[in-house]
């Protein structure tokens, strides 16, 4: 194609656009450009103006200012007015020398040139005769000085520059009118200039819609008339561009494919044709794929099925499969699959009535026709398989035996079609498929006899008390039972495998000598070694044990392939002969000791004239050594009464405080320790044996007396918890060790060290103790530090956990402490319980130099003194050491007497209350919260039998 046609209407359109839009951007430039420098032009003379303008202004100003301070000066001689004249003659010379660098009319130039010439004269001649006249006071020369003609020269010349400014701000406004004048046009221009783009773009349009869219309209026309069959014309064209070859090549493709029409009808005829037989050939080759569909369908149901047979062991899931294969394959209305043995079946169109109703009533009929046949069909007449049909159904029964290699039935498969009959070919295919099921079933029930079997065995092993390891010939853990980890740490799961140097390992590091055991296992495991070994060692964690093992090969065919381990916990037996061993010790010791000290000091007064006063003592020795016999005799009996179950205990309601105070006393006279009853307790109600419990406080405290040698404070305190009382026994002596305190509740259990060997004793009060307190539902533990002393606390449950007790406040956990010293226990007890009641911790004494001691020691808000203490201090002498010391002189006394007051009299000033027995114990509660409430006036004293206070001075 030409290249001159080909781009007619391409260069024509781009000429056209490209002429029109350089003559409109031309045309708007210079627009611009001339408007621009016009408003430039305007703006620069505006701003000259406006100099100019603020040049003239600034001289009126200054002339105006320095003619006023003239007259000022003149009329009130003030020289500041005068220095102020200078300086504005100064301004006004600078403005006129301003002025010259400015643009000036020749008016304004010849105004400049007088004005200079007056400031001159006046700044020469006429400022210095007004001063001549001002400092000579020349007031009628002022007068005439002011009309000579100055002033009418000054106000022409203010006169003439206010109307100068007038004419500026005319030319201004003149140019500002000017600007929006061009500014106007310019807009005008513009819009002008818009228009004509408007013309052009509508130009172009119409153009393109003449030279191009109507030629393309007329083109699809005629298309649209040809593709319907419609008859049409194409006009020729008379052009050379784009549009005109357009034209001509689609006339000829139009001809083309009007003489191709015949030609393309016959062959697509003839592909019809074609399209028919291949469709044919499609639908055969859908029909083969449909049928290799389905066999392969079958095929997968089958390999699934033979899968099933081949390795499930659940009979379940193979009766389901079985019945949803032959279901599948043979398209049954009814089916049945059942495991006579077992009862597990399949059914398909039956309830469980119904299947119910078939085993009750009609396999017996079904057994002897398969007795006689493998299989048989049965065709009856349809009754609620029906449905909705008139006529008479037939349906068509087949029943065959699953039997094992014996020929006895061990399932049953039955199914059922109706109106259709089962082939022979079918029938047999049935069988056959049948008697692979036996098989399945056949392994299964072997598979479940060995799993009962394996089961058996394992729970027969695991119930074995001897923990059973069984070693392979290389060493590796095949097989144990649970016994074994219950006595040694196993370390990984029963069923897992272990190596052989993994787990020697770690039976070795258990044991208290690893390489003597390691040594023994390596041995044991030496494929020469046909005969057992025994071996015992100790575990020592979490608790020691004693062990002991023995190993005996396994042979097949004289040939070793492992070995079996039996580990027995010998425990118990090791602890009864340790005790053996240990009572024969301690019993030979316990008894030959005070025996040898009964014998020797009777044998003495047998034979020997002895003084009355050894007799005494040696007769004292032989009672206290026959009573230590007599208490180590009784723990034995009692002790074995325990183990027997032969102990009687009578139970009654309880005051364990009272207990406490009563086992404390006994020991008051009997030792030289200081002993200390702390009572916290709010409720301290138990049911329990009185006489046992006093045995358990009795032995507990007398250890820790016993365990004290050094002495120290021996300190009972009682407290509770939410539902129990507890009892705490402390001590300030030799301690014990902390790994031997979990051992000391053993019977015959003591610390072996130098210190508890002097010491003595059987090993039998703790046993003893933890035995009682556990019948009576309580808890005893022990802790200790070595050294520093011990702590025994056992609990016992409250009567009645419903109870009221007094709240504490949160914020402080240990209640304020009250001493009652008083030799009477029964008072003692009494006055505790009201002071608990109110929140108090109660402390009890009967001995004044203890209580005097514990009141240095601990912090107090009050005592309680019983004047009738004692033989060596009385209670007002125990007043006297407590005031007299820096530590206690501050701690409020309250005297708890049955003397009257009278016979203190002089002592009264030491003390802050005094309560004349018999008063109620709520007199004393007061007394004392009185001390934390408010502040303490001595000399104070209660009289609760008149019920006033006297203050009787200090």
């Amino acid at each position: 194609m030409n290249k001159a046609v080909t781009s007619g209407i391409r260069r024509r359109y781009l000429l056209l656009s490209l002429s029109i839009l350089l003559v409109l951007t031309a045309a708007g430039t210079g627009a611009f450009l001339y408007m621009k420098y016009s408003q430039d032009e305007l703006r620069v003379e505006r701003e000259r103006l406006y100099d100019k303008q603020v040049k003239l202004e600034t001289l009126r100003d200054s002339l105006n200012d320095m003619f006023f301070r003239a007259r000022g000066y003149a009329a009130f001689q003030y020289e500041k007015e005068l220095d102020l004249v200078y300086k504005d003659l100064d301004e006004i010379n600078n403005a006129l020398e301003e002025l010259k660098d400015v643009r000036l009319t020749s008016e304004e130039k010849q105004m400049t040139e007088e004005l200079t010439t007056f400031l001159a004269k006046y700044e020469q001649e006429t400022l210095p005769q007004l001063i001549r006249l001002v400092e000579g006071k020349d007031y009628e020369g002022l007068r005439n000085f002011s009309s000579n003609g100055l002033t009418d020269s000054v106000n022409q010349f203010m006169a003439y520059a206010k109307q100068y400014k007038t004419n500026i701000d005319d030319e201004l406004e003149g140019l500002s009118t000017e600007m929006i004048e061009q500014a106007n046009q310019f807009t005008f221009v513009m819009v002008g200039f818009l228009l004509l783009l408007f013309v052009f773009i509508a130009y172009l349009i119409w153009r393109m819609m003449k030279d191009i869219v109507r030629p393309l309209e007329q083109m699809r026309q005629a298309t649209d008339d040809f593709a319907s069959g419609k008859s049409f014309s194409l006009l020729p064209v008379n052009r050379n561009d784009e549009i005109g070859v357009l034209f001509s090549s689609f006339g000829s493709m139009i001809r083309t494919i009007q003489e191709k029409e015949e030609e393309l009808t016959a062959q697509n005829e003839e592909l019809i044709t074609q399209q028919e037989e291949l469709q044919k050939h499609q639908h055969k080759i859908e029909e083969s794929l449909h049928e290799t569909k389905q066999t392969k369908e079958r095929l997968e149901r089958y390999n699934d099925l033979n899968h099933v047979l081949s390795f499930t062991l659940n009979k379940q899931e193979l009766a389901d499969s079985i019945l949803e294969y032959l279901d599948s394959i043979y398209e049954l209305d009814l089916g049945m699959f059942w495991i006579r043995e077992s009862g597990e079946r399949a059914l398909k169109g039956m309830t469980d009535a119904l299947f119910e109703e078939f085993s009750t009533n009609r396999t017996d009929y079904i057994d002897q026709r398969l007795k006689e046949d493998d299989f048989f069909m049965v065709t009856r007449e349809a009754s609620h398989e029906k449905g909705l049909a008139a006529d008479s159904v037939l349906v068509h029964d087949y029943f065959s035996g699953v039997n094992n290699p014996e020929g006895d039935m061990v399932a049953l498969f039955g199914a059922s079609r109706i109106g259709r009959v089962f082939s022979e070919e079918e029938q047999k295919e049935l069988r056959g498929l049948l008697n692979r099921v036996a098989l399945a079933i056949e392994r299964i029930q072997l598979y479940e006899r060995n799993v009962k079997e394996r089961i058996l065995n394992e729970r027969i092993i695991n119930n074995i008390n001897e923990g059973i390891q069984f070693v392979g010939h290389d060493g590796s853990v095949l097989q144990r039972n649970e016994a074994v980890c219950a006595i040694i740490n196993c370390g990984v799961p029963l069923d897992e495998t272990i190596e052989r140097a993994q787990w020697v390992d770690h039976l070795a590091n258990q044991t208290d000598d690893p390489d003597q055991m390691r040594e023994f296992l390596e041995g044991c495991m030496d494929s020469g070694a046909h005969h057992v070994q025994e071996y015992r060692y100790r575990i020592l964690e979490p608790a020691e044990r004693v062990i002991e093992v023995y190993s005996a090969p396994v042979l097949v065919n004289e040939e070793k392939i492992g070995t079996i381990l039996v580990h027995r916990d010998i425990t118990r037996e090791y602890e009864v002969d340790q005790m053996k061993t240990e009572l024969v010790s301690t019993v030979s010791h316990e008894l030959r000791t005070p025996l040898s000290s009964v014998l020797g000091f009777t044998e003495l007064l047998l034979h020997k004239q002895l003084k009355p006063e050894k007799q005494k003592k040696y007769l004292e020795t032989i009672y206290k050594e026959a009573k230590r016999l007599t208490n180590l005799i009784n723990d034995f009996l009692d002790l074995q009464r325990m183990e027997s179950g032969s102990q009687v205990y009578q139970m009654e309601p309880l005051q364990i405080n009272e207990l406490a105070v009563e086992a404390i006393a006994r020991f008051r006279t009997e030792s030289s320790h200081p002993l200390v009853v702390v009572d916290e307790a709010a409720d301290v109600q138990v049911e329990g044996d009185k006489e046992r419990l006093a045995q358990v406080l009795t032995n507990v405290i007398g250890n820790a007396i016993k365990f004290s040698p050094d002495g120290g404070h021996v300190t009972l305190t009682l407290s509770n918890d939410e539902n129990n009382v507890i009892v705490a026994i402390q001590d300030e002596g030799i301690g014990i060790p902390a790994e031997d305190i979990p051992k000391l509740f053993n019977k015959f259990q003591r610390i072996d060290n130098s210190a508890r060997r002097k010491i003595g004793g059987t090993g039998l009060g703790l046993a003893i103790c933890r035995e009682i307190i556990e019948k009576h539902n309580g808890t005893i533990t022990i802790e200790s530090e070595e050294g520093k002393g011990t702590i025994v606390r056992f609990l016992l449950p409250l009567l009645s956990t419903g109870r009221h007790r007094i709240a504490r406040p949160e914020s402080n956990e240990n209640s304020p402490s009250v001493m009652i010293v008083e030799d009477d226990m029964s008072l003692a007890l009494l006055l505790s319980e009201e002071l608990k009641m109110s929140g108090f911790t109660v402390m009890y004494h009967t001995n004044p130099s203890e209580a005097f001691e514990e009141a240095k020691r601990t912090p107090l808000v009050g005592i309680v003194i019983d004047l009738m203490l004692g033989d060596d201090l009385s209670g007002w002498d125990l007043v006297e050491l407590l005031k007299k010391e820096e530590k206690t002189k501050d701690i409020p006394i309250i005297i708890s007497s049955a003397l009257d007051q009278a016979e203190g009299k002089g002592k009264l000033h030491q003390i802050d209350h005094y309560l004349t027995k018999p008063y109620p114990p709520t007199q004393l509660s007061k007394a004392v919260i009185g001390f934390l409430t408010g502040p303490i006036q001595q000399g104070v004293i209660f009289y609760p039998e008149r019920g006033s206070a006297q203050d009787e001075g200090k």
